[in-house]
């Protein structure tokens, strides 16, 4: 029956001991059958084929009983010197010894070695013709040859154990860092796929409510004045027209991450503080005044930094629209020297209408659920280590707040030129919920 690869390398290490076995009972034998004179005990040649026949089969089997088969193959190669069987010097022994090295941890391996070499240094000292207690010089250097050489094969047969156990060792830790490294690759990768997700689900929340808030209050109010004031109508339907082209081409810039047959998307530039102007415009033209309160000099922030501030002010302009039931907010962006400080207030209905309207609560962590757009801006201030607040006015209307934390020495401060509806002043600080005059359209 043909074996396969993987069955092969299984049985291969068993099969090559069998073979190293049986070629070494063979040797053992041969010199089992013409002993050595004169020999240190006198013993049978039976004695030295069953020494010969258990050195071959504890070499056959050291790899299901290491310890066992090394004790055995020493004791055999003992009888076989004491009956002057044996012309190696404990070849078996050594052959046992390297697999305990190989598979067995290292004091144990050590502790075996050096077992081994005081009872040889007993054996060649203690037999009964080389007593250790001889004061023969000629005796002391018989006994130093004769010890020296088993020792030195033990010790060889250790070492390159030891080397294989530890060259298998590293081997297994390659293997298990490289399994980490690409364990942790998927994750980075998952990781990765999940926050593009969350950032498009975020961008796609902004884009569609704050269009189609503007596209159902110009509807309305050119269905409302279509047949009384035909030229306010045209303006609706332009509104119309030049929002959902806006929103569908930013759709498509976000969509186009997703297509699986291009390698690369095509994107256009994240939307920055600076185009806050063509958004404010168009609120206008819906016919919501919105006044722009600048503090601070305006300088240019990182780009994360700039598109979470632009899709705050996006989401609160859109609550105003859909929820707020005013002609009239105002926006502050206050720049400090380690934040991005930014206020949507509005003088509308208030908290209490717009529970009924969005189904939400003032605060939008406490349901899960409701409220997407508080959630949004929360968790893009968030993103940056800032903070975030939205709640009713004292008296009336609602406010957001949001601070979103820069680095100072990442600054720069390009030439800004003069946008429409922005005061060339700081305006003085009002009252909470007072819209500053000034600045609206």
């Amino acid at each position: 029956m043909k074996l396969s690869a993987i069955e092969w390398r299984r049985v291969s290490p068993y099969v090559v001991d069998a073979a190293v076995g049986f070629v070494l009972n063979l040797l053992l034998l041969r010199s089992a059958l013409s002993p050595l004179f004169p020999r240190a005990v006198h013993m049978p040649m039976a004695v030295g084929a069953t020494a010969a026949v258990l050195s071959g089969v504890a070499i056959a089997l050291r790899r299901l009983a290491p310890l066992s088969m090394l004790a055995l193959s020493f004791v055999a190669c003992v009888v076989s010197y004491l009956g002057g069987f044996q012309r190696d010097p404990f070849i078996a022994v050594g052959l046992a010894l390297y697999i305990v090295a190989a598979v067995r941890p290292k004091r144990v391996s050590l502790s075996a070695l050096l077992g081994l070499i005081f009872m040889l240094l007993l054996t060649f000292g203690g037999a009964p013709d080389r007593p250790m207690l001889e004061n023969s010089r000629q005796q002391q250097w018989v006994f130093l040859a004769q010890s020296v050489s088993p020792a030195a094969v033990l010790c060889a047969a250790w070492a390159i154990g030891f080397a294989v156990r530890r060259q298998r060792a590293y081997v297994e830790a390659v293997r298990v860092q490289a399994q980490d490294q690409v364990r942790a690759q998927h994750e980075l990768a998952w990781r990765t796929v999940t926050e593009e997700r969350l950032r498009i689900a975020r961008e796609l929340h902004d884009v569609v409510a704050h269009s189609m808030s503007v596209i159902t209050v110009q509807a309305g109010v050119g269905g409302h004045v279509l047949d009384t004031q035909p030229e306010q109508a045209r303006s609706a339907l332009a509104v119309i027209e030049t929002t959902g082209r806006e929103a569908l081409a930013e759709l498509r810039q976000l969509l186009g991450v997703l297509r699986e047959d291009s390698g690369e998307a095509v994107r256009a530039p994240a939307p920055r503080i600076a185009d806050l102007d063509e958004m404010i415009r168009r609120v206008r033209q819906a016919g919501t005044a919105v006044d722009v309160d600048i503090r601070g000099t305006q300088r240019a922030l990182p780009g994360g930094v700039e598109l979470s501030a632009y899709r705050i002010v996006q989401e609160a302009l859109t609550n105003v629209v859909k929820h707020a039931r005013t002609d009239r907010c105002r926006i502050r962006l206050g720049y400090a020297d380690d934040a991005l400080t930014i206020e949507v207030t509005d003088d509308g209905v208030g908290a209490g209408a717009r529970a009924s309207d969005q189904n939400t609560v003032t605060d939008p962590g406490a349901q899960a659920g409701h409220g997407h757009g508080l959630i949004g801006m929360r968790e893009r201030a968030a993103l940056h280590g800032g903070g975030f607040e939205a709640g009713p006015l004292p008296l009336r209307g609602f406010r957001v707040a949001a601070s979103l934390p820069v680095d100072r020495g990442r600054w720069t401060e390009p030439d800004l030129p003069p946008e429409a509806g922005r005061p060339s002043e700081p305006s003085r600080p009002s009252e909470p919920g007072l819209l500053l005059e000034g600045g609206s359209a």
